[in-house]
């Protein structure tokens, strides 16, 4: 926690290309573990191209165009080269490996960080104890290629594993076997580009994991406050290098009008290198401002108890989901974001090998997950039912940056 404190406190006051240097000083130095076969790929132009003309008509019933983005997404000069993705799975199959099984994973850092190198860590995780394939992809980062790049590339590599290029040698991945799967943004990314594919009438994955996803760039929630002594994220998030502090927002809050919309004040800074203010409440950016989940696949959100952004794993699983009986919620105490990279720690071996328990149900004809589910578990790895009221007022908070005015200028005090 110490070293992670100590890295993630430079980040938001050091140049963002520097910060971007900093997280690769890792990947020389992030080998394959020796029992796992990790191969190159890269997916086809083509993929992007039919994935940009889905996401075209999502942005525009979002009533999001290059202008309110902030950028011509559609001639991305990055998006010029193939996307760069890797499988991984283990060199000797035991008897929980599956012909067909898929993970389509999605690297956490912020959106602006981190590889498929740096989360080797968990795709051989994953690989091994769920008994699949893992494909992970490098999409394009912020500041660089922001949203909608990172969409376009996970919705582009997820046609690439369901209809592969004719004589490639590549088999097809049936969607009932692929699980879409992501840490921190990449958990959020995840969950947007379900959104996505639901809305694009494409085949639905068979389920979606987040561990510790960020799905709320507004940072509505009570916890990215009241969390920040028992997490190593910087405090109110990675806001722009500090331009878009939620403090300095509250500020601009308290001189406008009560009816007035913070997230539209045309004095408000910049808040994230993803994406442009406008687009912080679209779904596809920000899961928990989606409160119709309809039409969607099984989901397994897992979060630390102690981290800034467990409020929003809580309320978008617990009281946006509406009625699904296909959504399991697990809070481990005392933990921080993330916690499975610290692989030593009992509860990190409890929620990776939750993870893949929900795999191997919801792929390849398991049995399914047929309950809801809501727990908190221990770091003896027990389980005890959820409480009511963690999340108060959420419901006023949703989609407001900070929370709301109200909220904000109550920050000032």
């Amino acid at each position: 926690m110490a070293l992670m404190q100590s890295f993630v406190a430079q980040l938001n006051h050091v140049p963002v290309l520097q910060s971007q240097a900093m997280s690769r000083l890792s990947e020389e130095d992030a080998p394959v573990n020796p029992a796992a076969l990790a191969t190159p790929e890269t997916v086809p132009n083509s993929y992007r191209d039919r994935a940009a003309e889905i996401l075209d008509q999502l942005l525009a019933r979002q009533g999001l165009d290059a202008t309110k983005l902030g950028w011509d997404w559609k001639n991305d000069p990055r998006a010029k080269e193939p996307l760069a993705g890797e499988w991984t799975e283990a060199r000797e199959k035991d008897e929980d490996h599956v012909k067909g099984r898929t993970i389509l994973y999605c690297h956490g850092g912020g959106y602006f960080l981190a590889s498929i190198q740096t989360h080797r860590w968990a795709t051989w995780a994953m690989a091994r104890l769920s008994g699949s394939r893992v494909f992970s992809i490098d999409y394009r980062l912020a500041p660089s290629s922001p949203f909608p790049a990172a969409v376009h590339d996970s919705l582009a590599a997820y046609l690439f594993l369901i209809q592969p290029p004719e004589h490639s040698g590549i088999d097809a991945v049936d969607p009932k076997d692929i699980v879409i799967m992501g840490d921190s943004a990449g958990g959020g990314l995840a969950y947007g580009t379900m959104l996505a594919i639901r809305d694009a009438g494409l085949p639905m994955p068979a389920g979606v994991i987040g561990w510790s996803p960020w799905l709320d760039l507004l940072h509505s929630m009570p916890s990215v406050f009241s969390n920040v002594r028992s997490d190593y994220l910087p405090a109110e998030g990675f806001t722009q290098g500090g331009q878009g502090s939620i403090r300095r927002v509250a500020k601009l809050a308290a001189t406008i009008k009560p009816d007035d919309i913070v997230l539209h004040h045309p004095e408000l800074p910049s808040i994230q290198y993803y994406a442009s203010n406008v687009a912080l409440d679209c779904p596809y950016v920000s899961p928990l401002c989606e409160k119709n989940l309809d039409g969607t696949c099984p989901m397994l959100v897992i979060a630390g108890d102690g981290e800034m952004l467990r409020d929003e794993a809580i309320v978008f699983a617990e009281k946006n989901a509406g009625t699904r009986e296909d959504l399991h919620l697990f809070i481990y105490d005392d933990m921080p974001h993330v916690f499975q990279m610290f692989d030593f720690l009992p509860s990190a071996t409890h929620a990776m090998e939750a993870s893949a328990q929900f795999i191997r149900k919801v792929t390849c004809g398991g049995e399914g997950v047929k309950h809801r589910k809501a727990v908190r578990v221990n770091v003896l790895g027990e389980e005890r039912a959820l409480e009511d009221g963690i999340v108060e007022g959420w419901e006023k908070r949703v989609g407001k940056l900070g929370g709301g005015r109200e909220v904000l200028i109550s920050l000032l005090s």
